[in-house]
């Protein structure tokens, strides 16, 4: 993959080689890019400065071709309690004084190209795109709704947040100037669910490519290691992993155990606000013998028990790609999923069971048939477990490197 090494400036608003979520995401665009191009990143100061100068300090090989800038924020602790999304009126502000940066930038290193990472929603594209260079943006988040007829399984306090996201999310998609403009001065668009490809298109009237926020290091193939194999009439061991919030939407799952006419045996991974109500409906369930809560347990630990299951399972109603997927098929592990948000772009037949959305009662009994199936035909499990450990082949950072480069250089011929 050689080729002209182009100066690119990116916005990552949260960087950080340390952390998932956005912070990971934006370390690994930023440090992949400057593998093949010399990078220039304003990144937000308070949160990942000082991280950020302590790794480059101790790694210094890592950020050879990345130069940070950085410019702070500034919040209200007080007025974000009493209204979140005052949040956005400095996430904004601090858009606008990364934009005043990135001028002065231009004007001495005058760059072939320029790409905004994150924050991944498209409600706050930022004001890169005013430059005037070629503009790449994503990829982008924040387009999947919630499936009404699940909220019953996010509590109270999460069906109301999650019904008026949905309202909200509904009108910004069709009308947000901000997302529309950014929109129409990009050369390329990223997003990572195919939903958002089609309203990207059907809304703002502009072609996206698919590409899904997280990937691999590096595909490490099946050497060394053999997936778990399950023995008739042994519990089908399952693993659920993902911070306890309403979202995630646990309860489909533990619901749908007491419906399996195997034995089951679910392993739960990390922590979280709900987890004390789901332990509790666990409980309720019947389930005791069945369900453990292993809470927040080491990196090495949690491998451990992925790497000795026999199934993964999703139960989040609303994501974009989670890094848990890759990490479960890294494993051999297939798994059972919602067919929505970026799930339904990852897992295929190849790899996993994807579950339409009709109604909470018909999900919930759907992950009881399926996991019923896999328990009784070994066969077709191995083979699902074949196919996860190739299908991270697809999804490296590498694979993700060739298109990003492909874009960058046509788009930086254009200019």
């Amino acid at each position: 993959m050689e080729g002209k090494r182009l100066k690119v400036l990116v916005g990552s608003y949260a960087c950080d080689p340390g952390y998932g979520s956005e912070p990971g995401m934006g370390w690994n665009f930023v440090s992949n890019i400057a593998r093949f191009h010399e990078v220039h990143a304003i990144v937000e100061e308070g949160e990942f400065k000082e991280t950020l100068t302590r790794f480059a300090a101790e790694h210094p090989e890592a950020v050879e071709h990345i130069t940070f800038h950085y410019v702070p924020r500034t919040h209200h602790n007080l007025l974000r309690k009493i209204w979140p999304p005052s949040y956005y009126w400095f996430y904004r502000a601090w858009h606008k004084r990364a934009y005043k940066l990135a001028r002065e930038l231009d004007k001495r290193e005058n760059f072939d190209v320029v790409h905004q990472v994150t924050i991944s929603g498209f409600r706050c594209p930022g004001y890169l795109w005013k430059l005037g260079k070629p503009f790449v943006w994503g990829p982008l988040g924040g387009f999947t709704d919630t499936p009404w007829c699940l909220l019953r399984s996010l509590g109270i306090g999460g069906a109301i947040h999650f019904a008026v996201r949905n309202i909200v999310n509904g009108f910004q998609k069709r009308w947000g100037r901000e997302a529309r403009a950014a929109a129409r001065h990009s050369a390329t668009i990223l997003t990572s669910t195919t939903q958002a490809v089609d309203e990207i298109k059907r809304f703002w009237r502009c072609d996206a490519v698919l590409m899904n926020e997280v990937g691999l290091e590096k595909y490490e193939g099946t050497e060394g290691f053999t997936p778990s194999v399950h023995e008739p009439g042994t519990p089908l061991r399952i693993c659920w992993a993902g911070e306890h919030i309403p979202r995630k939407a646990l309860d489909l799952l533990l619901r749908a155990l007491p419906l399996c006419k195997e034995k089951m045996e679910l392993h739960v991974l990390s922590k979280g606000p709900r987890m004390e109500a789901w332990k509790k409906l666990s409980h309720k369930l019947g389930l005791d013998g069945v369900v453990t809560f292993h809470g927040f347990v080491p990196r090495e630990e949690a491998f451990r028990i992925m790497s000795t299951s026999h199934v993964f399972c999703i139960t989040s109603v609303r994501e974009d790609t989670s890094t848990v997927v890759f990490e479960a098929f890294r494993y051999g592990l297939p798994i059972i999923a919602p067919d929505h948000c970026g799930f339904a772009t990852v897992i295929n037949e190849t790899c996993g069971i994807k579950i339409p959305i009709n109604s909470r009662s018909q999900v919930i009994g759907d992950y009881a048939r399926h996991l019923d199936w896999l328990a009784l035909h070994e066969d077709e499990r191995r083979r699902l477990s074949e196919g996860a450990l190739e299908r991270c082949r697809d999804f490296t950072w590498d694979a993700k490197m060739e298109v990003i480069n492909r874009i960058y250089a046509a788009e930086a011929g254009k200019a």
